[in-house]
């Protein structure tokens, strides 16, 4: 499945830069037995320059495929470190655009952590909309509720004060036709557009191989993030990097009109193409560097754990599994612990186990979770060596 045309700004001139043969297509699905997770399709990632609006895609992403229904697992409030972040993020939100006691809605809700926080917060009532979404898998809140369905134009007739869309837009292939369905969704009310993506340029800037896997099919930068906001109807109204320059955050209103207004964090089309020869040039370097540093441990006859499942730990060990020198991957989400990991095959421990392995070497999947991860293997008796991502 070949894609000719670009789904931020459907021109044409289209330039392929890296390919990651074989993925798993999925890596967060739950899987209860090791031959059903090997046996998950792979295909070819194949990153893809647009060279008129500078949006970063997979060119072969297969949109036929369910990747959210069968047992999808992301939540991340089982960290300290994560919700703090998170809280502070909501709380800033709520005391920029006065969001209490309005009506927000949440576009990829998951298991309805952000809504729930969100609504709580600022006393607000809330609608979470996604398919993934598992009833009882949090708290009740007065006035939430959610809606276990792929947000479309059936439910334009939810009218909000904020709409808010954190990690969701990076799955969605058709991003234009995704944002048109926001835009005339808007007709009472004018909302503000809170939305949180990952950005493509750390990854294109250290090389973070890891954070590319076959279920993200879009790589928004700023610059081709607000592009595409501008292009369909909103104002940015910020943009901002946060939790190491990972997650980019934007902010925006509907436009009359096409917005002329350009965030000083945008770069332009050329500087994000200078990255993308860049990450080429560098990242076999990365990769062999890796290869190297595990190579050496096996022959060591160290024992090596991966702390961070999901799709970090599939980005990851999709480059190494033919070395066989990680036995453990290593999670604080209960609901992953157990399960094996998709063409992968490894299953997911939970960090009790260690306590009874004792690993030699930790390779952290998000260097964020460094000092909270450190701590609790101290307090476990464990001093491994850490290696952060």
């Amino acid at each position: 499945m070949k894609h000719t045309a670009c789904p931020n700004c459907g021109k044409k001139d289209l330039e392929e830069f890296f390919t990651i043969p074989n993925a798993p297509t999925q890596s967060l699905v739950t899987i209860k037995n090791r031959e059903e997770a090997l046996a998950i399709p792979r295909k070819d990632i194949v990153l893809t320059f647009c060279n008129s609006c500078g949006f970063i895609f997979n060119g072969e992403f297969d949109t036929s495929i369910d990747y959210y229904t069968q047992g999808y697992e992301d939540q991340q409030g089982f960290s300290p470190t994560f919700v703090k972040f998170i809280t502070e993020v909501t709380n800033r939100v709520i005391d920029r655009y006065d969001i209490r006691n309005k009506q927000v809605i949440e576009i990829g809700c998951g298991k309805g952590d952000f809504i729930r926080l969100l609504s709580k917060l600022g006393n607000n009532r809330g609608v979470g909309i996604d398919p993934a979404y598992v009833p009882g898998r949090g708290e009740e809140v007065e006035g939430v509720r959610f809606i276990k369905e792929f947000y479309s134009d059936k439910h334009g007739d939810l009218q909000a004060d904020l709409i808010t869309c954190r990690h969701t837009m990076e799955h969605i292939h058709d991003t234009k036709g995704f944002m048109e369905t926001v835009k005339s969704s808007i007709k009472e009310a004018d909302p503000v557009l809170f939305f949180e993506v990952p950005s493509i340029v750390r990854i294109l800037d250290i090389q973070a191989f890891w954070d590319i896997f076959y279920e993200h099919c879009t790589y928004f930068s700023p610059g081709s993030l607000a592009r595409l906001f501008r292009q369909t109807g909103f104002e940015v109204l910020d943009m901002y990097l946060e939790y190491d320059k990972q997650y980019l955050f934007i902010e925006a209103k509907a436009a009359d009109g096409i917005s002329e207004k350009v965030h000083p964090l945008e770069e332009s089309i050329e500087e994000l193409k200078a990255k993308t020869k860049h990450f080429v040039e560098q990242i076999n370097i990365q990769l062999g560097e890796w290869r190297e540093r595990l190579s050496g441990f096996k022959a060591e006859g160290k024992k090596v754990v991966v702390w961070g499942g999901g799709s970090k730990s599939v980005g990851f060990l999709t480059q190494f599994a033919d070395l066989d020198v990680i036995e453990h991957v290593c999670d604080i989400n209960p609901h992953m612990q157990g399960n094996f990991i998709p063409g992968i095959g490894k299953q997911y421990v939970g960090p009790d186990f260690l306590e009874e392995y004792k690993p030699d070497v930790v390779i952290v999947m998000n260097s964020v979770y460094m000092n909270e991860i450190q701590k609790d293997l101290a307090g476990r008796g464990l001093h491994p060596q850490m290696l952060g991502l």
